[in-house]
């Protein structure tokens, strides 16, 4: 029997990073999906829910605390884990958004996954 694949949305510009997100966790049995603005992001999400959303803070054309917002406030998506990432000192922008996790670049990707794992709905 084929249990589903967690998704993830992994909101990040920078492709060099997003690339090596997407293929590591592809990797490590996940479901993801790349979007690079804010724009493709709420298209994204009003057509379907990911099981973890993974945020970069800036952005082209918004940033990530204001989708992280955005996400806490939608019925559909409150409760969905979001982890805020960021170069910047940021931590305390991502408890501000309720986030359930801050990761600061650069980043381990085992740690990164690992603090996946652990927000992950069983």
């Amino acid at each position: 029997m084929n249990t589903p694949k967690p998704r993830i949305y992994v909101v990040e510009d920078n492709y060099d990073i997003g690339f090596v997100l997407e293929l590591f966790l592809n990797e490590e049995g996940f479901e993801v999906k790349l979007l690079p603005t804010a724009k493709e992001f709420k298209k994204a999400v009003k057509q379907e829910l990911p099981d973890l959303f993974l945020l970069d803070v800036m952005l082209p054309d918004g940033n990530g605390i204001d989708l992280c917002h955005q996400i806490k406030k939608d019925p559909r998506s409150k409760r969905l884990p979001i982890l805020i990432m960021s170069a910047q000192e940021n931590a305390d922008a991502a408890k501000n958004c309720e986030a359930e996790d801050f990761i600061a670049k650069p980043f381990d990707l085992f740690g990164l996954l690992h603090k996946i794992r652990q927000n992950l709905p069983n």
